[in-house]
C-alpha cells in the first residue's frame, strides 16, 4: 500500500512538473526583426485617469535575447532599450514567471507574473503578451496584496509596420 501511494504521489508530482508552462525563443520568432507603431494607454498615478501616447517599437532576437527598442513619440526622454532572456528552462521570461503559453487560431498569448510594488503598495503584476503576424498587445494587470480592487495599469497596442 505504501508503494502504491508513493508511486501515485511521484506520478502526480511528475505530471505537475510537466504541466508548468514554458516558452522558447522559437515561440517569439514571429516578432524577430519587426517594427511596430501604436499606443500606450496607462492609468496616471496622480489623476487616476487613462492617458494615451503614441508609441513605436522595434524587436529583434539576437544572441539568445529578445531586444526591445521603445520610442514614445511625444516624450522622447522616456525612450528606452531593454533586453530579456528566457531562463530556467523556459519557465521565466527575464524575472517574470511564465504562467501560460497558448495558441488560439492565429494568435499566441504568453502570460507572466512577478511580485513588486505599484503606487507604493505590494502587488502581483500579470503581463499578457498577445501577438500574431500583424498585431501585438502587452497588458499589465495589477493585483494588490491589501485587497484593493485590481486594475489594468497599462496597455500597449501595436500594429506591425514592416
Amino acid at each position: 500500500m505504501k508503494n502504491l501511494l508513493f508511486t501515485t504521489a511521484i506520478s502526480l508530482f511528475t505530471l505537475m512538473l510537466h504541466a508548468q508552462s514554458s516558452i522558447s525563443l522559437s515561440d517569439l520568432e514571429i516578432l524577430n526583426n519587426t517594427e511596430w507603431e501604436g499606443k500606450l494607454t496607462y492609468i496616471d498615478y496622480q489623476s487616476g485617469e487613462a492617458t494615451s501616447i503614441d508609441t513605436k517599437m522595434q524587436i529583434k532576437i539576437d544572441d539568445g535575447k529578445i531586444i526591445y527598442n521603445m520610442q514614445y513619440v511625444y516624450e522622447p526622454k522616456k525612450n528606452n532599450n531593454s533586453s530579456v532572456s528566457i531562463k530556467k528552462n523556459g519557465t521565466y521570461y527575464g524575472n517574470e514567471k511564465v504562467i501560460s503559453n497558448t495558441v488560439n487560431n492565429d494568435s499566441r498569448t504568453i502570460i507572466t507574473s512577478y511580485k513588486g510594488k505599484d503606487n507604493g503598495k505590494k502587488a502581483t503584476m500579470f503581463i499578457s503578451r498577445i501577438f500574431n503576424e500583424t498585431n501585438l498587445s502587452i497588458i499589465k494587470k495589477v493585483v494588490f496584496k491589501d485587497g484593493s480592487k485590481p486594475l489594468i495599469r497599462n496597455t500597449y497596442t501595436f500594429t506591425k509596420i514592416n
